[in-house]
């Protein structure tokens, strides 16, 4: 595959991903290495972290991009293995803007690709996406005189003090259960979680690129009642999941419930908005009614908006908001953190606010309003047609039998009515597409997903042999 031709649907709405050797050769992967080191040069950027997750082939194109970097005259702070939180950790701690973090983040195994830094603790957006992917087709790159150095760091250390003291002390000593889906999680959280207090049962926390038991996907139902199944046996207060690169973690409860993750959105809206009433909450179109009248009970003001870790933040960013969530499992904590995105953090936080009030998980959750939900559903769907196939076709169909809903379409389609709610979007990080709905009650929630389903299975486009939680719709 030559520079100048490769698919554009490795260039995402927020990141690049695509399949190893076929679409990532290590040719191409040199490529977006010079790519970037030009972008960077253009700005008067000389250095840059680089740190990879994982992935079989990640160690490999580690050693690319690096090589890269240095022959256009980039000093590149090489973290090695690491999660993506501390990659943009590792932007504060040697005050640069530069940061390639290599993942696929939860994209199954044949699958690698990249973060792109634009700042501290900022990712490109689809628009810089687009002008860093024309740059690369130009071929025109810049070098610079002398070459860079490579500076190896171990900063997880420093990660682990700086995180632990953004926390509350928390006074409880929780047991709790760890589930790395065998990716590169397992190397970190359980030891900052024993550095804070907590006893740590420890599962599939041995790193394995081949991802033995399954794509590292914390939002999946066999994953969350796989660790559900450790919770009750061991009788732990509670269970994480992570993904890939450690930014997204799925969570069950003491009594092995599963949660998704927009019922997080609103524990960790209802816990800062005691310290910061009428501050801003996002949160993004795939989330719960329960998010919106929870920040509204609790006298905040809730901004909805797409999908995307890089989406969110420029979002929190430009409201001022102290915080945003995602029901994929990325948090942003902007009232005493950083602002991006850190499954770290956003246990801890858990943590410290169950302490803080004195109850279980179970009796917070208990607490919110209640809506019947589906998981986060994914279907198949090639990457040429799916916005289109969304915007027009599934959309048109939706409004059919819902004419009077009021309606988002900042982000695919989204449907509310004082009882339901339905949401189909076009994912920006693989060939799918995206579903969630629910409704006030068991009834209007079996009718919605009759709908839904009915919908779904008239498309021919629709490949369902390729989708996640898809029992949810049976």
């Amino acid at each position: 595959m030559s520079s100048t031709q490769f698919p554009d649907h490795i260039f995402r709405g927020y990141d690049l991903r695509g399949i190893v050797d076929t679409e990532l050769t290590d040719e191409f992967v040199g490529t977006l290495a010079k790519g970037y080191a030009t972008w960077l040069l253009k700005r008067r950027i000389y250095d840059c972290v680089v740190g990879h997750d994982c992935r079989l082939s990640s160690p490999k194109f580690h050693e690319i991009i690096v090589n890269s970097l240095m022959e256009s005259g980039i000093t590149v702070y090489d973290i090695g293995l690491t999660l993506s939180q501390i990659c943009y950790f590792a932007c504060y701690y040697f005050r640069t803007r530069g940061m390639i973090m290599i993942t696929a983040s939860h994209n199954p195994k044949e699958y690698n690709g990249m973060k792109l830094g634009v700042g501290l603790g900022e990712t490109m957006i689809t628009e810089e996406i687009i002008q860093y992917r024309d740059l690369v087709k130009s071929g025109k790159f810049l070098t610079r005189s002398p070459k860079g150095k490579r500076i190896r760091k171990d900063i997880f250390p420093d990660y682990t003090d700086d995180v632990l003291r953004h926390i509350d002390p928390i006074s409880k000593k929780f047991k709790v259960v760890i589930d790395a889906c065998a990716a590169t999680t397992g190397v970190f959280i359980p030891s900052l979680l024993r550095k804070a207090g907590c006893e740590v049962i420890e599962q599939n926390t041995k790193p394995d690129g081949n991802f033995p038991v399954g794509t590292p996907d914390p939002t999946e139902k066999d994953v969350l009642e796989r660790l559900a199944k450790r919770v009750v046996s061991e009788q732990a207060d509670i269970g994480f999941a992570y993904d890939a690169d450690g930014d997204r973690l799925g969570v069950v409860d003491n009594m092995g419930n599963l949660l998704w993750n927009d019922t997080l959105v609103s524990i960790y809206a209802q816990d800062i908005l005691d310290f910061l009433p009428g501050s801003k909450i996002v949160f993004n179109t795939l989330c719960s009614k329960q998010v919106d009248e929870v920040i509204r009970q609790k006298g905040g003001i809730p901004i909805i908006w797409k999908t995307g870790h890089s989406f969110i933040k420029a979002k929190l960013r430009e409201e001022r908001a102290v915080f945003g969530g995602e029901l994929s499992g990325h948090f942003f904590f902007v009232d005493n953190f950083y602002g991006h995105d850190d499954g770290a953090i956003a246990t801890l936080r858990v943590l410290s606010y169950l302490s803080r009030v004195g109850k279980t998980l179970h009796q917070l959750v208990a607490d919110l309003p209640q809506y019947i939900s589906s998981p986060e559903i994914k279907v198949g769907c090639p990457d040429e047609i799916k916005f289109k196939l969304v915007n027009k076709k599934i959309g048109d169909e939706i409004k059919k039998l819902y004419p009077k809903a009021t309606y988002v379409e900042i982000d695919g389609v989204r449907m509310d009515t004082e009882r339901e709610m339905l949401i189909i979007r076009a994912s920006q990080n693989g060939p799918y597409l995206t579903v969630k709905f629910e409704g006030k009650t068991k009834e209007s929630y079996e009718i919605l997903k009759c709908q839904v389903r009915d919908i779904l299975h008239a498309l021919p486009e629709i490949d369902f042999s390729k989708g996640v939680n898809t029992t949810a719709l049976d």
